[in-house]
């Protein structure tokens, strides 16, 4: 299930004046049908000797491991409108993806090994829950938009927007979050815990970790028309007769970009949430 564009914009495109490769991903050695396409990039990750630089435009792939450097996020976007916003000294893995446009069924898993990660659901999700496997157990997307964090120790989860989320340690214990800004944690020996409201802090501080840093060059800051084939236009109008226009979903198309979602994208979670304290989940 997908937000209204104005609220999710930032989601999509927050990472978009990044110009400098950010992350690296090993490519898996067999051929694999393409699952989407890196859509941002921004400084800060190290080049490993068995590992290439991903650029603007490079194609994903099942099996395909992705990492980023200190300062580094990394922006994917499959071919069922699911994004995932990488943040940094992050270690991910696209496990599974399977997809028939035909039906708009499917599956994703991704492999958290260590790090943020931010996961915005596509058609798939609204049928089959989007898995983030982490050591501890692995988090259930249905419909929405949640944030994972695992240091090896421990993984939690943040419910921001959509059907809901569910959270599941290695012994089978089950914890479901259906309110936005709420959260749950487990760990070894540490079972899911009950849901509740994730301070306000801790919400900016893993958003801050998911967003560029300002470029100086306001040029470089232009949305531009999105070229033919491009999954997502992040211009004023779709680009070529390839546009997504044709195919994506609705509520994710705008004829003029709202470029105040996408310079505060935290006032924009917070208009999402809402201002008002949010109750405690029964």
């Amino acid at each position: 299930m997908s937000p209204p564009i104005s609220k999710d914009w930032w989601l999509a495109a927050a990472l978009s004046s990044a110009a400098v490769p950010a992350a690296v991903a090993q490519t898996p050695q067999t051929t694999a049908p393409r699952a989407g396409v890196v859509t941002a990039v921004s400084a800060g990750a190290p080049v490993t000797s068995n590992a290439q630089t991903l650029m603007v435009g490079s194609q994903v792939v099942p099996g395909q491991k992705f990492a980023t450097g200190p300062n580094g996020q990394l922006h994917l976007l499959f071919l069922d409108q699911s994004a995932v916003t990488l943040g940094p000294d992050s270690e991910l893995v696209l496990e599974t993806f399977q997809f028939d446009p035909a039906t708009r069924q499917g599956q994703i898993r991704l492999g958290l090994t260590k790090g943020l990660v931010r996961v915005v659901g596509g058609q798939i999700s609204k049928n089959q829950p989007t898995v983030v496997s982490t050591p501890q157990g692995k988090v259930e997307i249905q419909g929405g938009i949640t944030m994972v964090e695992t240091d090896g120790q421990k993984t939690s989860g943040v419910f921001l927007f959509g059907q809901g989320m569910s959270t599941t340690d290695n012994n089978g214990n089950t914890q479901t979050v259906t309110r936005a800004g709420f959260g749950t944690s487990f760990g070894t020996g540490q079972p899911p815990s009950t849901p509740q409201r994730v301070p306000v802090n801790e919400l900016n501080n893993q958003l801050n970790r998911l967003q560029s840093s300002p470029s100086n060059n306001v040029a470089a800051r232009q949305i531009s028309p999105a070229p033919t084939g491009q999954l997502i236009s992040t211009g004023n109008t779709p680009g070529g007769t390839s546009n997504p226009g044709g195919t994506l979903a609705n509520d994710r198309l705008k004829n003029v970009v709202d470029t105040n979602a996408g310079n505060t994208p935290s006032n924009t979670l917070k208009t999402l949430l809402g201002t008002g304290q949010v109750q405690h989940q029964s």
